[in-house]
């Protein structure tokens, strides 16, 4: 099963009908849908007289959910802008969004549970420090509201939205360009990037990084 799966690595797909600068939009794209939401939110949340305080605090001491609801949106406003964008039937085609064998949502759903191992090893050999999104909930008592959108985001808006920029627009790109088994490991290396850069060194411990980049 392995050999053949590193075999179908290393065969070049159907070559996508968008170049590399397509590629590269899509992840400028991301981050800009990251910074929006997380903005918009936190706008609406500090105009707010009686939150005021929360939001001059070191770091803005904001509760979790005002973070989760950005993020969410952003995830979402993400997802617009690549259908929007790709509407033709060749580009949806491109995407691989259907089939057993070629959809990035079964490679989502492997990816879920990898994730969560990865949480778990984690957990166990070092001082416990996970993702930023789940660290924030280990150091507040979240309510329903805050479990509800950190479900949405991390299980649901997120996994779609970065599978839809890094594997279905930027990794095929990248492999007609440079070749199946490099544009993988750029593509797999950039999407560690973003997850380095996506939280703020001012907020996240070393562990926490390193956790980023890792996942």
């Amino acid at each position: 099963m392995l050999r053949r799966f590193f075999a179908r690595l290393g065969q070049l797909e159907t070559p996508p009908p968008w170049g590399l600068n397509a590629g590269l939009i899509s992840v400028i794209a991301a981050f800009a849908a990251l910074v929006f939401g997380s903005n918009l939110t936190l706008t609406v949340y500090c105009s707010a007289p009686a939150n005021a305080p929360y939001c001059q605090a070191l770091n803005f001491a904001v509760p979790p959910s005002v973070w989760f609801l950005g993020w969410t949106l952003g995830a979402i406003a993400l997802v617009a802008f690549i259908f929007i964008t790709r509407r033709t039937p060749a580009e949806r085609a491109g995407l691989r969004l259907g089939g057993l064998d070629t959809s990035i949502f079964w490679v989502l759903l492997v990816s879920i549970g990898l994730a969560v191992t990865l949480d778990l090893i984690v957990i166990q050999f070092t001082t416990g420090a996970l993702e930023p999104e789940l660290q924030s909930l280990r150091q507040q008592q979240p309510e329903t509201l805050t479990w509800m959108l950190a479900f949405l985001f991390m299980v649901l808006a997120q996994p779609v939205a970065e599978e839809l920029v890094f594997r279905g627009i930027l990794q095929p790109a990248l492999r007609q360009n440079l070749g199946a088994w490099p544009g993988y490991l750029v593509a797999s290396f950039t999407y560690a990037a973003f997850h380095l850069l996506a939280y703020s060194p001012a907020t996240s411990t070393s562990d926490t990084l390193t956790y980023g980049f890792a996942l």
